[in-house]
């Protein structure tokens, strides 16, 4: 039994959420418009931000940290009614040079997409953390 999604489009998804996290982490936000839809929305659990506009200022506040690190888990795609929806797992560090600790985010990324004539793309990520460890690091 299929659910409409070939091996190709599975592929595709896990490379968005690839895409992603590299972008985060070399903070090269510019290239999250070829993750999102123009209109898409990201649902941080403390706020929500409408548009790639807003998506990429809401990611300026990376730069807080020296570094991130996204370490991609197990992700879980199915066909939906206007294209697909999955869960991706994430560990993310966040170093902090201020007080040199990494903070761990154990976080679900909740996922709708879309396919488009350039690709998949994000039309909605709600980030469910799941738990975070604060660490003092070296």
């Amino acid at each position: 039994m299929t659910d409409g999604l070939d091996l190709h489009d599975r592929a595709a998804l896990g490379d968005l959420a690839s895409r992603y996290a590299v972008a985060v982490d070399t903070r090269t936000f510019e290239q999250l418009r070829d993750v999102f839809l123009d209109d898409a929305t990201l649902d941080t659990g403390r706020s929500v931000r409408s548009g790639i506009d807003e998506i990429l200022t809401a990611m300026e506040g990376l730069r807080r940290y020296v570094a991130t690190s996204h370490m991609l888990g197990q992700q879980l795609v199915e066909a939906g009614s206007e294209g697909a929806t999955g869960v991706t797992y994430c560990t993310a560090h966040h170093l902090s040079d201020a007080d040199r600790t990494d903070t761990v985010m154990h976080i679900r990324y909740h996922d709708e997409f879309v396919r488009t004539d350039a690709g998949w793309r994000i039309a909605r990520r709600r980030l469910e953390v799941l738990w975070t460890d604060t660490q003092p690091v070296n």
